[in-house]
């Protein structure tokens, strides 16, 4: 069954790949990225409303979901219905999925939540200028980021993803047991 699991991951991560959306040519400033396997750098996002928050304030002691997307990303919204069951979904005293918007207006992102009502929190990184492209390396979109409770990135998933799926669901709570993406099982086990 894991075996089966994985597998159907990473299957889902390159179909992934094939339907991101792209805002043209960016560059990284040299900034550490996130690298699988090692602690998320620690960043500020930005509320709709201006305000600063603290990445770690938010990742600390939960499984997170950082879903990089924007409104005008046909992927992104067709994914978003997907987010938002998944988060109505997993108890949130252990997980979190947040979103992080690269739009160019916080109006049409603001528009856009109040249409699809999300109950999960969404940032904004204007244009991905900030945070989206210099820090997270995110140039396709959606992106998303899996960390663990100990603020470990365990995968990175582009392009959009069944993440509402039971299976999806059992890898999810493998990942806040174990930390880590459960391993396939070996043939014949």
């Amino acid at each position: 069954m894991i075996f089966y699991l994985k597998q159907m991951f990473y299957l889902l991560i390159l179909g992934g790949l094939l339907s991101a959306c792209s805002p043209g040519e960016q560059q990284n400033n040299g900034a550490t990225m996130p690298v699988k396997g090692k602690a998320m750098p620690i960043f500020q996002m930005n509320t709709l409303d201006g305000k600063q928050v603290r990445s770690h304030d938010q990742f600390a002691g939960k499984v997170i979901i950082l879903n990089v997307w924007a409104t005008w990303c046909p992927p992104c919204r067709k994914e978003m219905p997907d987010l938002i069951r998944l988060s109505r979904l997993l108890p949130s005293n252990k997980f979190t999925v947040i979103g992080l918007a690269a739009d160019d207006n916080a109006d049409d992102v603001s528009a856009f939540i109040e249409k699809n009502n999300i109950p999960f929190p969404i940032f904004w990184d204007k244009a991905g200028k900030q945070l989206t492209g210099p820090v997270l390396g995110v140039f396709k979109y959606p992106e998303t980021f899996i960390i663990n409770r100990r603020g470990i990135l365990v995968e990175k998933v582009i392009g959009g993803f069944p993440w509402a799926s039971p299976n999806m669901v059992s890898v999810l709570n493998t990942i806040y047991k174990t930390g880590q993406v459960p391993e396939p099982a070996k043939k014949g086990s």
